[in-house]
């Protein structure tokens, strides 16, 4: 026993010179899947840009547009997130790669077309008082965009939980399962969307419309982790009153966490206050941060 053990680390260290070629160098349809990726990364932008109606060049080069940099990489970022998951989504044990591959396309086309609907979501009915491409073009609203990134996440999010509890894939996954998870979870981010203004004290239209940063850095992560949170309970519940009964709950959560934030101030600082009056940014990316906090905390105890 003695002379195994002084083997054992002779064995570890020449191990660590052994030559092997990476698998990834040699499984070819790793390549196929990143060259789809790329495809889809190309494609949503256009998307992104006719739905916007906007030059990508134009507003990123030539505008420095920092508020539609924000928001189109919110969206780009959120495309990432889906395609990742639909690849690392199971298949079905008997799906040749040809299969595979096409359950892959549609899959990633149907979540494409789910956050450009979340695009229009955001436009015309959790801001319906103002028009989003209007204040992200031309008046370069960074604050909104913050809120507009964060959503597009979110609902990214939320289809990658309706992919991960597959332990029975079926042919194509199971697209109304998605459908459903999607319409519920846009309807929570609506109500969070006027909740959130009530329970905070802030009128979240008219601060957002003011282009205040200090505002869209607050709600934008308190939004964020709210769909952390939906997507934890998404993943744990598939009957969707306990979903959303849960999700009434996280609601509640989250607005106790502005109260967590006020204790650590002490009690001597407003956040209204210095959200709306100072637009005070680093205050917005506190909550924005203490939020995430909270909601990786409730995930590990679930």
């Amino acid at each position: 026993m003695a002379a195994e053990s002084n083997l054992t680390p002779i064995f570890t260290m020449k191990s660590l010179f052994d030559f092997q070629i990476p698998f990834e160098f040699t499984n070819w349809t790793i390549w196929i899947y990143l060259l789809q990726a790329l495809l889809f990364l190309w494609i949503g932008s256009k998307a992104y840009a006719v739905f916007r109606k906007v030059s990508l060049s134009q507003q990123l080069a030539e505008k420095d547009n920092p508020a539609f940099a924000i928001s189109f990489g919110g969206f780009m970022a959120a495309l990432g997130v889906v395609i990742a998951s639909v690849i690392q989504s199971p298949s079905p044990w008997d799906f040749t790669w040809q299969e595979e591959l096409m359950s892959s396309v549609i899959w990633t086309f149907g979540s494409l077309v789910l956050l450009l609907v979340a695009l229009l979501i955001n436009d015309f009915v959790i801001f319906p008082k103002f028009k989003n491409r209007k204040e992200i073009i031309e008046d370069r609203n960074t604050g909104l965009a913050v809120v507009e990134a964060a959503g597009f996440l979110g609902t990214a999010l939320l289809i990658r939980a309706s992919l991960s509890p597959q332990l029975e894939p079926v042919e194509v996954g199971e697209p109304w399962l998605t459908l459903i998870y999607f319409i519920v979870g846009q309807a929570l981010f609506l109500l969070y969307s006027k909740v959130y203004p009530k329970v905070a004290g802030i009128d979240l239209h008219g601060e957002l419309e003011k282009d205040n940063p200090a505002v869209g850095l607050a709600f934008g992560g308190s939004l964020l982790a709210f769909a952390l949170l939906l997507g934890a309970a998404q993943r744990r519940y598939d009957a969707i009153p306990t979903f959303v009964l849960l999700a009434l709950g996280f609601v509640l959560v989250l607005g106790l966490l502005r109260l967590a934030v006020h204790l650590i101030f002490n009690g001597k600082v407003s956040l209204a206050h210095e959200l709306q009056k100072d637009r005070n940014w680093g205050v917005g990316l506190l909550e924005a941060l203490i939020s995430l906090v909270i909601a990786a905390i409730l995930i590990a105890s679930f």
